[in-house]
């Protein structure tokens, strides 16, 4: 597996966990879905 494909089921893997707990736990979901938007946010802007 290379590291695109790899990457990517990260993320999925991510996604799908953040959402199974925003589901059950609407606070805590919210507060992971924020934390993942201000890294990913942080990623964009520290790459370029």
């Amino acid at each position: 597996m290379d590291q695109i494909s790899t990457r990517m089921l990260v993320l999925l893997g991510v996604g799908a966990l953040t959402m199974y707990v925003a589901y059950h736990h609407p606070g805590l979901g919210v507060a992971i879905g924020v934390g993942v938007i201000v890294m990913a946010l942080l990623h964009e802007l520290l790459a370029k």
